[in-house]
């Protein structure tokens, strides 16, 4: 919009699929320092 607000009804509908990703956890020193943020 023209004020920088979202315009939230113009966005799709989430993914129902991503929801279900299972976790995964870091790996390797540098995604542990990452997660660690």
């Amino acid at each position: 919009t023209a004020n920088g607000k979202l315009d939230r009804k113009a966005l799709p509908a989430p993914d129902a699929s991503q929801l279900q990703a299972t976790y995964s956890a870091p790996q390797g020193e540098l995604e542990q320092q990452l997660a660690a943020i």
